[in-house]
């Protein structure tokens, strides 16, 4: 069983005032841990204000599963919806060649950097 961890930060820009919320995964995410973590990410975008930005800071998160990665997809769909922005940053390379032969990160930005990705939500 692979354990993962999820920290929910706020965030509000010194340039634009505009709040956002940055999820830290760290760990695996597999078969036995996505529905709670899933859970708690739908639970924030839904308690959030309509046109949040999200940023998710994937440094620490060592693997994902494909139920995951199509979850990052609704998750993306979800905030689009409610008129929010959604960006991954500082990818491992193995999460990185997973979600671009798939095709996820020509539709959700990436960015190298916590600073780079606060200047794209």
């Amino acid at each position: 069983m692979a354990d993962v961890q999820l920290t929910v930060s706020d965030l509000i820009s010194t340039t634009t005032g505009k709040s956002s919320k940055i999820f830290t995964l760290v760990g695996q995410i597999d078969e036995s841990n996505v529905m709670p973590l899933v859970e708690k990410i739908y639970a924030v975008i839904k308690e959030a204000t309509p046109g949040m930005g999200y940023i998710f800071d994937l440094e620490n998160l060592l693997y994902m599963n494909s139920k995951s990665v199509g979850y990052m997809t609704d998750f993306y769909n979800q905030i689009k919806t409610r008129g929010g922005n959604m960006v991954l940053t500082k990818l491992q390379p193995n999460i990185n060649d997973i979600l671009s032969v798939i095709g996820l990160t020509r539709i959700i930005p990436v960015a190298q950097t916590l600073e780079e990705a606060k200047n794209l939500v």
